[in-house]
C-alpha cells in the first residue's frame, strides 16, 4: 500500500520545478561532447551510500596513519558499483561475486606484474578478455566482469614482490569490498519497490517534458520542423522510460506482485502513464495547428505548464509512496485537460480505462535450490557453446578488449609513463561490441576527462591534508554514483578528480597538477587506442540493413494510422498494441539509422530522405492518436477507403522493392475532416518519399 506522507510545501513544489526547468534546458542546449543526458535517472541514496562506504575506509586510514587504505575505499567504491539492481540475493550475488574474483582476479595480475612486463601482460590479456566476454550472459554479470578487469588493470601497477606485504595489501582491499557489502544489505537496503518507484517517476518526468516543451513551441510560435525534432525527441524518450518500467514492474517477484496494493498501484500508474502519453500526443498534434492568435497560444501554453508540474508532482509523489497526494493530482490533471479541449477548440479528450497490452509479469516456477542451480548452469553452458565461433559479436569484442588492453600496457611500460592503467582502463571501458556505440563513448570520456582534470588539479592545490582529502572525496564520489545513469560524460567527469585526490590520499606529498595532467594525458591515449582497436580490429557493424528497420517502423505506422481511420474502430486493446508497435518500431529505427550514421561518419541522401520518413512517422503517429482521442469522429466513406487501400498497398510494394509507377488521384478534400485531410497528405508524401525521391537518392 502506498505510505501517506505530508504534503510537500508550495516552496519545496516550487523549487523541484525550478531545478526541473534548468535541468531540461541543460538538456536542450548542452554541449555536443555531452551525447547522453537524462537528468531524471540521478540516483542520490547509490551517491550517499557509495561516498559514505568510500569517505568511511579514507577515515580509517587517517585514523590509523596507513595510506593502503586507500585501496580499501576504491574497492568500496567499485562494490557499489557493481550492485546489480533487483532482489537482495542478486544484489548480494553481484556484489560479493565482484569483491571476491577482484581479489582474487587482481592479485594474480599483481603477482604476475612483479613476476615481469610478459607475464603480466599475459595476464591481462586473459583477464580483460575474460571480462569483455562476459557480456554475452547479460547486462548485470558484464557489469560484474568489466569491473574485475578493470580491477586487474589498475592493479598491474602495484607489483607484489613480497607475498607477505601483497596479501596484506589484498586483505584491506577486501575489506573495503566487504565492508561496501555489508553497508549496501544492512543498513542501506533497497525498497523492494524502490527501482519500480524510480521507473515510473522517470515515466512522468519524461511525459512532463512532452507538456512543457509543447508550451515551449507554442510560446515561440514554432515552425514544423521545430515540432518534428520535438516528436522525434521527447516521444522517443517517453516510448523508452514506458518499457523500461514494463520491465522493472515485470520483474518483481510474484511474492510481491500477487494481489499485493503496492504493486496493483504501480501497475495502475504505469497503465495510466501510457494513457497519458497518447493523449499528450494528440495535444501536441493539436497545438502545432493553433492558429496565429497569440492570447489563445498562451492561455493553451499555461495550461500545458501547469499539466506538466502536475505530471511531475505525481512522478514524485509516486517516488515518495504518497498515495493520497497521487490521487489529488491526478484529479486535478483531468479538470485541467478538461480547460486545455476548451482553449485547443479540438475534441481531444483524455481517456482513462486503457488496458496494459503485451505486459507479462515474470512468475518463475516455485524450485528446489538444486534444479535452480542445475538450470543455471544448462544456460550457462548453453550460451557459452553460442558463442565460441568466429562469427560469435561477444567472442570478437572480447579479443578486441583483450588486444587493445595489452597493447596499451606495453606501450605505457616501454615509454615508463606513470600511471599507466589510466590509458588501459580508458580503453577498456569505452570499448563496446558496436563502432557506433564506441564513437559517443570515447567523446564523452575525452570530454569528462579534461573539464574533471582541471578540477582536480584546482582541488590538488586547495586540499594537502589527509582528513581535507577525505571530507573532499565524499561529494564527488556521491556525484560520480548519482550522476552515473544521467550522463557517461558526467559521471567520468567527477571520476576523475575522484581517483586523483586517493592517489594523492596513497602517496602524500605528491605533485597533483602532475597527476590531473598525466591522467588526462593517458586518458587521451587510451581513447586513441579504443578507436583504432574499434575501426581496425575486427570491426563490427550494425548486422541488419537499415532498410528492414525502415520497413518494420512503416508497417507498424501504417497500420496505426489505417486501423485509426477504420470503421468502425478496432477496440481498445488492439489500438493500443498498434500503437505501441508503431513507437517501438520508430524508435528502433531512429537508433538503427543513428548507429549506421557514427559507423559512415558522413551522410547520404538516402540517410537525409530516411530521416524525412522517420519525421514523417512521428507526424502520422500523431495524427492517428488525434483520431483515436477525438470526440467527433465518423465512418470513413468509400472513396476515402479504396484510396487509402490503395496508397497502403503501393507504400507496401515501395518497400518491398517492387513497385510500377502509379499514381492515384486525392480524395475530394471537401469531403474530408481535417484530421482526415492530414492522414491523406501524409499518406502521399510517404509514397512520394519512398518511390521517386529514394530513387533519385540511389542515383
Amino acid at each position: 500500500m502506498l505510505n501517506r506522507k505530508s504534503k510537500p510545501s508550495a516552496f519545496s513544489l516550487r523549487w523541484s520545478n525550478r531545478l526541473h526547468a534548468l535541468a531540461s534546458t541543460i538538456y536542450r542546449k548542452r554541449p555536443v561532447w555531452m551525447v547522453s543526458f537524462s537528468a531524471s535517472e540521478a540516483s542520490l541514496p547509490e551517491g550517499l551510500r557509495a561516498a559514505c562506504a568510500s569517505t568511511a575506509m579514507l577515515v580509517v586510514g587517517n585514523l590509523l596513519h596507513d595510506p593502503a587504505f586507500a585501496w580499501a575505499a576504491i574497492g568500496a567504491f567499485w562494490t557499489c558499483l557493481a550492485d546489480a539492481a533487483g532482489s537482495n540475493r542478486a544484489r548480494f550475488a553481484s556484489m560479493m561475486g565482484f569483491a571476491l574474483l577482484s581479489t582474487v582476479c587482481g592479485g594474480l595480475t599483481a603477482l604476475a606484474s612483479g613476476a615481469g612486463t610478459a607475464a603480466a601482460a599475459l595476464a591481462l590479456l586473459v583477464f580483460t578478455s575474460l571480462g569483455a566476454f562476459g557480456r554475452i550472459w547479460g547486462a548485470a554479470t558484464a557489469q560484474v566482469t568489466i569491473l574485475v578487469a578493470t580491477a586487474c588493470v589498475v592493479m598491474v601497477d602495484r607489483p607484489i614482490h613480497d607475498l607477505r606485504a601483497g596479501m596484506a595489501s589484498l586483505g584491506i582491499y577486501l575489506a573495503g569490498c566487504l565492508f561496501a557489502v555489508a553497508l549496501s544489505l544492512t543498513v542501506w537496503r533497497i525498497h523492494p519497490f524502490g527501482s519500480s518507484r524510480a521507473a515510473l517517476r522517470a515515466v512522468y518526468l519524461r511525459l512532463a517534458d512532452i507538456a512543457s516543451d509543447s508550451a515551449r513551441l507554442l510560446e515561440q510560435r514554432a515552425v514544423r520542423g521545430d515540432w518534428a525534432t520535438h516528436a522525434a525527441q521527447f516521444r522517443a524518450d517517453a516510448r523508452g522510460a514506458l518499457e523500461r518500467s514494463r520491465k522493472v514492474l515485470a520483474r518483481v517477484p510474484a511474492s510481491r506482485s500477487g494481489g499485493h496494493e503496492t504493486y496493483d498501484n504501480l501497475l495502475g500508474l504505469l497503465t495510466d502513464g501510457e494513457a497519458l502519453f497518447a493523449y499528450l500526443i494528440a495535444v501536441s498534434g493539436a497545438c502545432e495547428k493553433v492558429p496565429d492568435d497569440a492570447r489563445r497560444a498562451r492561455r493553451v501554453a499555461r495550461l500545458l505548464t501547469a499539466i506538466g508540474d502536475v505530471l511531475r508532482g505525481i512522478g514524485a509523489a509516486a517516488s515518495d509512496g504518497q498515495g493520497a497526494r497521487v490521487a489529488g493530482l491526478q484529479l486535478r490533471l483531468r479538470r485541467l485537460a478538461e480547460r486545455l479541449e476548451t482553449a485547443l477548440m479540438e475534441p481531444v479528450k483524455l481517456k482513462s480505462g486503457f488496458e496494459l497490452v503485451d505486459f507479462a509479469p515474470a512468475q518463475a516456477p516455485s524450485e528446489r535450490w538444486k534444479e535452480g542451480a542445475a538450470r543455471f548452469l544448462t544456460q550457462t553452458w548453453a550460451t557459452l557453446k553460442a558463442n565460441l565461433s568466429p562469427q560469435s559479436v561477444g567472442l570478437r569484442h572480447a579479443a578486441r578488449v583483450g588486444v587493445t588492453t595489452t597493447t596499451g600496457f606495453l606501450i605505457i611500460r616501454a615509454l615508463g609513463l606513470p600511471f599507466g592503467y589510466w590509458a588501459t582502463m580508458a580503453a577498456l571501458l569505452i570499448l563496446q561490441p558496436s563502432i557506433g556505440a564506441t564513437w559517443p563513448r570515447s567523446i564523452e570520456r575525452a570530454a569528462g576527462s579534461i573539464v574533471g582534470g582541471v578540477l582536480a588539479a584546482a582541488l590538488g592545490y586547495a586540499i594537502h591534508s589527509p582528513l581535507g582529502i577525505s571530507l573532499a572525496v565524499f561529494p564527488l564520489v556521491m556525484a560520480t554514483m548519482a550522476l552515473r545513469p544521467v550522463s557517461y560524460s558526467l559521471f567520468v567527469l567527477f571520476l576523475t578528480p575522484t581517483f586523483v585526490l586517493v592517489a594523492d590520499f596513497a602517496s602524500p606529498g605528491a605533485n597533483e597538477f602532475a597527476y590531473a595532467i598525466t591522467r588526462l594525458g593517458n586518458n587521451v591515449l587510451g581513447c586513441v587506442l579504443a578507436l583504432l582497436a574499434t575501426f581496425y580490429l575486427w570491426p563490427t557493424r550494425e548486422k541488419a540493413d537499415y532498410r528492414v528497420y525502415l520497413n518494420d517502423a512503416v508497417r507498424a505506422n501504417l497500420a496505426y494510422l489505417r486501423a485509426a481511420l477504420a470503421s468502425p474502430a478496432p477496440g481498445d486493446r488492439d489500438m493500443e498494441r498498434l500503437r505501441r508497435a508503431a513507437g517501438l518500431g520508430s524508435n528502433n529505427a531512429e537508433e538503427a539509422i543513428g548507429r549506421m550514421r557514427l559507423e559512415k561518419l558522413e551522410d547520404s541522401m538516402v540517410d537525409t530522405v530516411t530521416l524525412t520518413v522517420l519525421s514523417l512517422l512521428r507526424r502520422m503517429a500523431g495524427t492517428a492518436t488525434q483520431l483515436r482521442l477525438s470526440a467527433n469522429r465518423r465512418e470513413m466513406h468509400d472513396e476515402l477507403d479504396a484510396w487509402i487501400t490503395a496508397v497502403s498497398e503501393d507504400i507496401d510494394a515501395a518497400l518491398n522493392r517492387t513497385l510500377r509507377p502509379a499514381r492515384h488521384a486525392l480524395p475530394v478534400r471537401d469531403r474530408l475532416t481535417s484530421l482526415e485531410a492530414d492522414a491523406v497528405g501524409e499518406l502521399a508524401l510517404m509514397l512520394r518519399l519512398l518511390t521517386e525521391r529514394m530513387r533519385e537518392a540511389r542515383g
